[in-house]
């Protein structure tokens, strides 16, 4: 990933020529179990706003190494809810090598800007008409997702986005003080939504989180990936999600 590389611009570089083609079909399945930011919605917004906002400051850095480290080594804790998010902001800044003053004119800045980027979220090219098509065809839909939030609200920003009323189950890393791609998170959506894993495919974009999919049995999509990720079929487009997904039925399920 560039520096300044946005979800859309990840979907370009898959479209221009860079898609795998899938290594063999999926099987049919009943369900499908999406990780929400960055394949529902676009969760770079935030950011790509503050690694603009540090350059100003005189921080240089890439994109991809400097969020590394924040995801594994503050973000994490604050997904499990053990950490306050600004307080593991203060820490990774101090770390950065910002001073006293610089962090507090980042974080007077990344409380309302977080609150906009939030507002002005909108669900990914095709994803809200292909996620009710695969309602309609029968297919269930669960989101679980490494949020600082509860699952309440976190199905409240998705509701937000206009998804409401879309999936059987929605589960948050907060509740269950564990993140992805650990499997209690898997195990927690798969239970909510009353499925076997090999009846549901996971869709994602981490690499990590399509491995850890994978080990826990089910099937793995793909969408607006890592470079390094593996996974059994990736999507170029959201609705190619209804060619590859038609639920499962009850005998070929059974085998």
């Amino acid at each position: 990933m560039n520096q300044m590389r946005s979800a859309a611009g990840r979907r370009s570089s898959l479209s221009m020529g860079s898609a795998r083609p899938s290594a063999q079909p999926l099987r049919p399945v009943r369900g499908l179990l999406f990780d929400p930011g960055d394949v529902l919605y676009d969760a770079t917004l935030w950011r790509l706003w503050l690694l603009k906002l540090l350059a100003r400051l005189g921080l240089r850095t890439n994109y991809r190494s400097f969020f590394h480290l924040w995801d594994h080594e503050y973000l994490a804790d604050v997904y499990r809810g053990k950490r306050d998010f600004h307080q593991a902001l203060e820490s990774f800044l101090l770390a950065a090598g910002l001073s006293h003053g610089q962090i507090d004119e980042v974080e007077m800045a990344c409380k309302s800007r977080r609150c906009q980027d939030e507002a002005a979220a909108r669900p990914l090219a095709g994803a809200k008409a292909t996620l009710r098509r695969a309602r309609a065809l029968g297919t269930a839909l669960g989101v679980v997702g490494n949020y600082e939030h509860p699952a309440a609200v976190l199905a409240g920003h998705l509701d937000r986005l206009g998804l409401e009323g879309l999936f059987d189950a929605v589960v948050s890393s907060f509740d269950l003080g564990a993140t992805l791609p650990e499997p209690a998170c898997y195990q927690a959506a798969l239970a909510a939504m009353r499925l076997p894993p090999q009846q549901v495919a996971f869709v994602g974009h981490d690499s990590e989180e399509l491995a850890g999919a994978a080990r826990v049995g089910m099937q793995t999509i793909a969408f607006n990936c890592d470079p390094e990720a593996q996974a059994d079929v990736y999507l170029v487009r959201f609705d190619e999600l209804l060619d590859l997904a038609s639920p499962a039925s009850p005998s070929a399920a059974a085998g």
